[in-house]
């Protein structure tokens, strides 16, 4: 009886996790005009990110907002560093990625 709500609150899990994803592929590809191949790189980091400043203070809440700052600084370095001078040119944006 105990592995029916567990199943049900990973499946939900999943299905936020797979929603925020899409959202984002679809944020950055249909109203910015960027190809952003490397979306699930920078979630990816962020949650790595997150996970360590969680294990290293113990804090939940301060792990997720440190990995969403991680996340959100190499986003911002790719895009100044990369991105600014590639808009409107998609090809290239994929050769860079």
């Amino acid at each position: 009886m105990d592995v029916l709500p567990a199943h049900f609150l990973i499946g939900i899990s999943l299905g936020f996790i797979l929603f925020l994803l899409a959202t984002g592929l679809t944020l950055t590809m249909g109203l910015m005009r960027i190809v952003n191949l490397a979306h699930g790189a920078l979630y990816m980091i962020g949650g790595y990110a997150g996970l360590a400043v969680a294990k290293l203070t113990g804090n939940f809440v301060l792990g997720v907002l440190g990995g969403g700052v991680c996340a959100g600084l190499l986003g911002l370095i790719m895009e100044t560093g990369f991105l600014r001078r590639l808009y409107k040119r998609e090809l290239d944006q994929v050769c860079l990625r």
